[in-house]
């Protein structure tokens, strides 16, 4: 069982590789897209030409502060509808930038994928097989369990978003440089910025994902793929706020790292702050900004994990180790 365990971690390691260099791109849009920050007089465009890596028409505000928020909204309209705000501002960084830069904070997104693969499965059916276990009602099975693995997700994955975010962002040139500028700025415990948004995002995905898949094996007659994607849009979906809010968190400059720093502070003290300042300021639909790349990222990821074997074999795994017994 140990080596069968070993391969299948193996395996899971060599998709996420394969997965994350073929949809990088997509992840790199959907932080610029989350990053840019809507101002009345300068709109998302010239943002988006900054996070690209070239200069704007203009020197950039860097507060929209003294401006007012309902006509900045009436100037920039098509900014605030969820999805079509993802497809302009796309056509717009594809325009002024180098393809190449879309592959920007790849080096950490793949250091992630290693704990991310030894936690995210195995910590979801142990939790499962020992509330069972523990006599807790089946509905709340998958939503506790989807908490437990949000927690141990968001902590072994947050130092890499955390740099890869700042290299997407254009606020770094490398991952080396990015871990300088934030450990000089803030220390060891600043690469850990946004780990309650983190946690908040990976608890809120994981009890959505996990409750309809629970759902969705009882009453549907969906395939695993199908249902798995269909779980990973749901997920999305309702999540998108919080993930726009973590990528900020993530991205913000703070004082400590000097005037000079390039970036833009948007002086988000908690998630429930920016979710807050972010609807003021920009609108609702800046909370929606860039859903439809992360909506086909986690589609297609849900269809290929859920559609594997590999859940399949954890969940007879951590059975086997909890009774010691092997199923039938």
């Amino acid at each position: 069982m140990l080596n069968s365990a070993l391969e299948i971690v193996a395996a899971s390691m060599c998709a996420g590789f394969a997965q994350h260099v073929a949809l990088h791109p997509l992840d790199t849009l959907k932080v610029r897209l989350q990053y840019a920050r809507d101002t009345p007089k300068f709109g998302l465009g010239a943002q988006l030409r900054t996070v690209a890596g070239r200069p704007p028409p203009r020197p950039m505000p860097t507060s929209i502060a003294g401006y007012d928020a309902g006509r900045a909204a009436r100037s920039t309209k098509h900014w605030n509808v969820p999805l079509v705000q993802d497809v302009v501002g796309a056509a717009r960084m594809l325009r002024s930038t180098r393809a190449s830069s879309l592959y920007a904070g790849l080096a950490p997104s793949l250091v992630a994928v290693v704990p991310t693969a030894l936690v995210y499965m195995p910590t979801y059916e142990a939790a499962s097989a020992g509330l069972r276990g523990a006599s807790c009602p089946g509905p709340l099975v998958a939503p506790l369990s989807g908490v437990l693995t949000g927690v141990v997700c968001a902590s072994v994955r947050v130092p890499c978003s955390v740099v890869k975010t700042r290299v997407q962002a254009g606020l770094s040139p490398s991952a080396t440089a990015a871990v300088r500028q934030i450990v000089r700025g803030g220390g060891l415990a600043a690469l850990y910025m946004g780990f309650g948004a983190t946690v908040a995002l990976d608890v809120a995905v994981a009890v959505v994902q996990f409750s309809v898949l629970d759902a969705g094996r009882r009453y549907s007659s969906l395939s695993h793929a199908a249902l798995g994607s269909l779980a990973a849009c749901l997920a999305t979906a309702a999540t998108e706020p919080i993930d726009v809010v973590r990528t900020r968190i993530m991205a913000q400059l703070r004082a400590s790292e000097g005037k000079e720093a390039k970036g833009a502070d948007f002086n988000y003290r908690s998630l429930a702050d920016g979710l807050a300042k972010a609807a003021r300021t920009e609108g609702p639909g800046a909370l929606y900004r860039g859903l439809l790349p992360r909506l086909v990222l986690k589609s297609l990821g849900g269809a290929i994990w859920h559609g594997s074997p590999r859940p399949t074999f954890f969940r007879r795994a951590v059975t086997e180790i909890a009774t010691g017994t092997r199923p039938t």
